[in-house]
């Protein structure tokens, strides 16, 4: 550090600053070293490496002891957690403080050169923009609609609706549109070690910015972006550490086998690494999601849940920086209360996690099977229905014998259902053949013949998430849906038959009618003695045997009206499902942006004990995303009823 040193006057953020060094050269990457220290580790599983690089108290003393005349842009907060910050609308770009470039530029010294300026990713395909290049624009439209092609990305997101529109390539957007940084941040950090992101907390939170996490963009709403702000980009802490078969965690007492992860590892390569170990974990379907972002944060459903609970629930440790500033590790001794957020209490809300311990299980086998029946000539419509009840019928049961069943319904044209898998685990095809033998036995009954049921044998998860799912069939870059959720809860089939029908099957069939297309899960989250459950995940998680989607689409030369119509016909389409699930919820990573009483439905009773957390941790209100806890005390400013973009500055209510 001695080189900053020669570090001559920093103004007030905003002003002029004095970009010479004492025998007046011009300060550059050259000649000040990255505002770093590499830490000893004081981890009870050992720091990844790039957690041994962080921001500590002795470095910024080295700043002001050389006469840095601002450190307070840079420095951690020392006021403790529990004070209440003022709070004034987030600073944003052309106020007259916002920092100038050159408070930037030296931000990205002190980065060591990680601080990116952001353009729109399709700014090749506008002709306003410098970066205008037909070929590129081909190249990044062929790309555009891959997820990994949006998570290499710095402003790459999955869906991009609730961003705004703002810059998507000519041919996947309205006629005429044009390219905008819009609901996208200000600026990036890639974010490569602890020290980084430290520094950029910092520095967002003493500047009154706003400030957004991203891991791999994968979220329906578009809640990693916002206009104005600094992005931290997690996607390249994807470290994978196998802490052993015979692991000990000393606070949990939980020995057995665990990896350790980065927070931007997806769930292909983790899954790969504990295939090869004889093991497999709790994880998404999806293989490109990010464990350690939001899909965790969030509670995260997986083919495994109905065995071991959900992602949440297997996370023995943690490390994270604090919206203070600080680095400090977590578990259920160590920030009890903010381990118990952290694990289902949602994303880009609590701080930015950096590594999570999570346990594994012994490798299982698993059996699918996937078969479809539809409305036709020898299947008429009061019939079809009924077979489809038959199926819903079952859900209790295969949920209980660990199973998961990812299934939809179309009613474009005649109403067909499709199975596309159920998933046994620790199953073979002949024990599922078994299984579902007294349900095609029913369905006979009715005049109903399934002719299309496949069996199909995997040796675990990888081989069962490669065989079923392909990887062309994720998609990124879209912008013309929203999906909405509901959690229907086992006490609804605890009725007669003929009660069933009536309700809970009437509403479904009811959405599906309308929607034209619904799909669903039958999953529970199992109970588990050997991990802690005592987390943020909504309490609705634990009763439920169905967690239903519908979805609200729109054409490509749709305006802003035309989206907000057709999310207001979602809110409407899902109200029966609530009226049919009282006390219930909805997953909040795969739910409605616009969900009434989103409080009650994502995180149940939960919720005002996790907003006195929000309030102690982060009293600034630093992190903030749309349905995020504390998020009703700020609005975006610009947002049209149904259609809440990012394209506008964030302010208190």
């Amino acid at each position: 550090m001695a080189r900053l040193a020669t570090v001559v006057a920093l103004s007030l953020a905003g002003l002029a600053l004095a970009q010479t060094l004492e025998d007046g050269t011009e300060v550059t990457q050259d000649n000040i070293a990255p505002a770093v220290e590499t830490v000893e580790d004081a981890s009870a599983s050992s720091y990844f490496p790039y957690e041994l690089e962080q921001l500590t108290p002795d470095v910024l003393s080295n700043l002001t002891n050389y006469n840095l005349s601002n450190v307070d842009l840079f420095t951690f907060s020392e006021d403790g957690l529990t004070k209440r910050a003022s709070r004034a609308c987030k600073t944003y770009p052309g106020d007259w403080n916002w920092p100038s470039r050159p408070i930037w530029n030296l931000l990205n010294i002190l980065l060591g050169g990680a601080l990116i300026e952001s353009v729109p990713t399709a700014a090749p395909c506008y002709s306003d923009w410098p970066q205008y290049d037909e070929a590129k624009c081909a190249s990044i439209t062929s790309q555009w609609e891959t997820p990994s092609y949006q998570s290499s990305q710095p402003l790459g997101i999955q869906y991009y609706a609730f961003e705004g529109v703002s810059c998507l390539p000519p041919t996947l957007t309205r006629t005429g549109a044009n390219c905008t940084l819009g609901g996208m941040p200000s600026y990036v950090v890639k974010a490569t070690n602890v020290a980084q992101i430290q520094l950029s907390v910092n520095f967002a939170r003493n500047n009154n910015l706003r400030l957004i996490v991203k891991n791999k963009g994968h979220d329906f709403k578009a809640k990693s972006t916002g206009s104005g702000a600094l992005s931290i980009w997690t996607n390249s802490l994807d470290s994978i550490q196998y802490l052993g078969p015979n692991f000990y965690h000393t606070v949990s007492g939980y020995k057995g086998p665990a990896f350790k992860i980065g927070a931007g590892v997806t769930a292909l390569p983790l899954y790969q690494k504990a295939d090869s170990l004889g093991l497999h974990v709790v994880g998404g379907n999806t293989r490109t999601v990010g464990l350690g972002g939001g899909y965790t944060a969030g509670g995260g459903h997986s083919p495994l849940s109905s065995l071991y609970g959900m992602a949440a629930d297997q996370v023995l440790a943690m490390e994270v920086v604090l919206p203070n500033g600080f680095f400090v590790s977590v578990d259920a001794k160590h920030y009890p209360d903010l381990f118990f957020a952290l694990r289902g209490g949602g994303g880009s809300t609590w701080g930015i996690v950096t590594s999570l311990i999570i346990r594994a299980y012994p490798k299982k086998p698993v059996a699918t099977l996937s078969y479809s029946f539809g409305i036709s000539a020898d299947v008429p419509t009061e019939t079809f229905w009924n077979g489809v009840y038959a199926v819903l019928a079952k859900f209790p049961e295969y949920a209980d014998k660990g199973m998961y069943s990812y299934w939809s319904l179309s009613c474009f044209f005649d109403c067909s259902f499709a199975m596309a898998p159920q998933w046994g685990n620790n199953m073979d095809s002949a024990a599922l053949k078994n299984l579902s033998a007294p349900l095609f036995d029913e369905l006979q009954s009715l005049g109903i013949t399934v002719s299309d049921a496949v069996y199909t044998d995997f040796d675990g998860v990888l081989q069962g998430i490669e065989g079923t799912w392909s990887a062309e069939s994720e998609q990124g870059g879209i912008w013309n849906f929203n999906t909405g959720s509901r959690l229907f809860p086992r006490s609804n089939w605890d009725v007669e038959p003929t009660e069933f029908a009536a309700n809970t099957g009437s509403v479904i069939r009811a959405a599906a009618e309308k929607a034209g297309l619904m799909l669903g899960y039958n999953i529970k989250a199992a109970d588990n003695p050997t991990v802690n459950q005592t987390n943020a995940v909504n309490p609705a998680w634990r009763k439920t045997v169905l967690h239903a989607l519908l979805g609200a689409t729109w054409s490509q030369e749709a305006t802003p009206e035309d989206i907000a119509a057709a999310n207001k016909n979602l809110a409407d389409m899902l109200q029966p499902w609530r009226d049919a699930t009282p006390g219930s919820g909805a997953y909040l990573n795969e739910a409605d942006i616009n969900e009434n009483n989103f409080q009650g439905a994502f995180y149940g009773s939960n919720y005002a004990y996790l907003y006195q957390l929000k309030q102690k941790y982060d009293p600034w209100g630093l992190l903030w995303a749309p349905t995020a806890v504390g998020s009703e005390d700020w609005y975006v400013t610009g947002q049209i009823d149904y259609y809440p973009t990012q394209n506008g500055k964030l302010c208190p209510k």
